[in-house]
């Protein structure tokens, strides 16, 4: 039986759109315009790569000037100030898990955001018994685009990476699920610009992410894996 992993922010839960006010008003503090571009061009990386791009572009802001562990602290406490309330899973992929449990297919989400992100955002969108098993890519050597996050999350459901089924919504986290081995369902989040090219690799692809998503093709192509 296949196992599925899945991304989380804007693949099971509708929460980019609040990641980018968040960011926005917390770096605003410092000085810095979180603008479309800098969000795009961070979709699907992680906390602390979101902190060396602003250290390579504004290396003399006071924001780096703080430890990072500081900086961290502080920019989860300021998403999940905002994201309270705020924080929804995508209706169709509620109906995909709702598909795969009945049937005992293993689940684990890997993120970019850290284990109180995680653990918050799926409780806030009501998803959370259906994850019993979750990584941050700050659990690993090196985040999205690397492997490492998928792989480990593969270790902990017992199954080799031909044997898993990763959904991701961005190119760096279709890189990191492909340079694992495994089969790849592409359901893009909206960004400026074409389809990033890594999407063209994928084996199932939603071009038009959640409004074509359909949960049944999606239940099937796991069958199908896993057969």
């Amino acid at each position: 039986m296949a196992a599925c992993i899945f991304d989380m922010d804007g693949t099971l839960v509708d929460s980019e759109p609040n990641y980018f006010e968040a960011d926005r008003i917390f770096l605003s503090g410092f000085g810095i315009e979180y603008d479309d571009t800098f969000r795009d061009s961070m979709m699907g990386r992680g906390n602390l790569a979101f902190f060396d791009v602003i250290r390579e572009r504004w290396p003399d802001n006071e924001i780096n000037s703080l430890p990072i562990e500081e900086r961290l602290r502080r920019k989860d406490e300021n998403y999940l100030e905002y994201a309270r309330g705020r924080t929804f899973a995508f209706p169709k992929m509620v109906e995909l898990l709702g598909m795969l449990r009945e049937r005992g297919y293993p689940l684990a989400v890997a993120s970019g955001s850290s284990r109180l992100i995680i653990q918050h955002s799926l409780e806030f969108a009501g998803i959370a018994e259906a994850f019993p098993i979750r990584l941050s890519a700050q659990e690993v050597p090196r985040g999205k685009p690397e492997p490492d996050v998928f792989l480990k999350a593969a270790a902990r459901l017992g199954r080799s990476p031909r044997e898993c089924v990763v959904f991701e919504d961005s190119q760096y986290g279709v890189l990191a699920a492909l340079a694992a081995g495994m089969k790849v369902v592409g359901v893009p989040s909206p960004v400026s610009g074409p389809l990033p090219e890594p999407f063209s690799r994928v084996d199932l692809l939603f071009r038009r992410g959640m409004e074509e998503f359909d949960a049944l093709a999606a239940f099937r192509f796991v069958e199908v894996c896993g057969a």
